[in-house]
């Protein structure tokens, strides 16, 4: 008895190709049988046409991802620069709308005049 070389299947001795994976045994290689797909003159004119379609289709898929990404990336830095802004005039000193005096921002009412700030 033979083994697979790629799935370790146990094969008969006149066997050329693995019924369980499908790749050509040691008997096959020795004896000259061709694949059967690589023997076919087509074969290589429709494979070449596939990859050109497989290729074309993966560089529209990473061109779709890379606008999204941008798109998403200016989304999140516009939310950044607003949370910067907001943070910046909350952290800042408020001044009463009364009389003007500057508080600290934790201030509910004016330190001064005693208004609501």
């Amino acid at each position: 008895m033979a083994y697979c070389s790629n799935c370790g299947k146990e094969l008969e001795e006149e066997t050329n190709f693995c019924p369980k994976c499908g790749v050509r045994t040691e008997k096959g290689v020795k004896d000259g049988v061709n694949i059967p797909w690589a023997s076919d003159p087509h074969w290589r004119a429709e494979m070449d046409v596939a990859l050109q379609k497989a290729s074309k289709a993966i560089d529209d898929g990473v061109k779709i991802v890379q606008e999204t990404f941008r798109e998403v990336a200016s989304e999140v830095e516009k939310g950044v620069n607003t949370a910067k802004t907001s943070v910046k005039e909350k952290t800042g000193p408020i001044y009463c709308r009364n009389c003007g005096k500057e508080n600290t921002r934790y201030a509910r009412f004016c330190t001064k005049c005693g208004k609501e700030v």
